[in-house]
């Protein structure tokens, strides 16, 4: 995502398990469609980006951007349609429309001959109150992060957590982590981000969503490649990794469609 994207993402603060197993075989990948889509309550966190995959063993940026696609999202609870159209400086696919929870929404996309498309029921919200940092065993100026939100009980529920420098300016990378509830601790109402480490005073920003399982099983495994792979990709810039289960329907595509409400809370960490 480009710095046009960060200060989205300060406006909006300023607003305010089962996996599915799956083998990966980079080395034979094909050139996919990489779609990347989150539709959310908050337009400005919404967007289509899609490009063309690279495979692993090139470089992560500068992936062809499609630009010309017919990018669309209708709502199948209201029958009401909603375009999205190309941005510039943001390099995606923007609408200034909100969702709702418990709509029904149909990502559909038309580019280069291939049709793509993605239904979603928009999950309900769940607030993140607080992110704490906690500093390691291993070094206290090293820190991993611990969520603290409700759950709700009454069933199993998955989180996406985008952790995103307050500063775009600051040389820190993006990164993400998928969570289940079943490490949820009942007692403190935490969940605790072990797989990603944090230094001492930096400024991130937290944007925390409710997603489906289909988009969990999606991200757990390409948070294992990039954990695990020389050289692996960044799911927010394209990849092309083999055959995570995407959660968009079309020939040769790789990707998600993402439909849920977001919160955010920033973080300097060791405060």
């Amino acid at each position: 995502m480009k710095s046009n994207f960060f200060v989205l993402i300060v406006f909006l603060w300023l607003l305010n398990a089962c996996e599915k197993k799956v083998t990966l075989y980079p080395e034979n990948s094909e050139q996919k469609l990489s779609v990347e889509a989150i539709f959310s309550d908050f337009p400005a966190v919404s967007y289509v980006r899609i490009t063309k995959s690279k495979s692993i063993y090139q470089p992560i940026t500068n992936h062809e951007q499609i630009t010309d696609a017919d990018v669309k999202i209708i709502d199948l609870t209201t029958n009401d349609t909603i375009q999205f159209d190309y941005n510039i400086d943001t390099e995606n696919y923007k609408a200034a429309v909100a969702g709702l929870e418990g709509h029904q929404y149909r990502l559909d996309i038309t580019a280069q001959g291939h049709h793509l498309t993605s239904t979603k029921i928009m999950t309900t919200k769940v607030n993140l109150d607080r992110v704490i940092s906690v500093p390691t065993e291993e070094d206290p100026n090293v820190y991993y992060l611990k969520m603290q939100f409700d759950d709700p009980p009454e069933q199993q529920d998955y989180y996406l957590m985008i952790i995103q420098p307050q500063d775009p300016d600051s040389g820190l990378e993006s990164r993400f982590s998928v969570m289940s509830d079943m490490t949820y601790n009942r007692e403190e109402k935490t969940i605790s981000i072990t797989d990603e480490l944090f230094n001492k005073n930096e400024d991130w920003m937290v944007l925390f969503f409710h997603i489906d399982r289909e988009n969990f099983n999606y991200f757990k495994v390409i948070h294992r490649a990039m954990k695990s792979l020389v050289n692996g990709a960044h799911p927010f810039y394209g990849l092309s990794l083999g055959n995570p289960q995407s959660t968009i329907d079309g020939d040769q595509t790789l990707g998600y469609f993402i439909a849920s409400p977001v919160t955010a809370s920033p973080i300097r960490i060791g405060n």
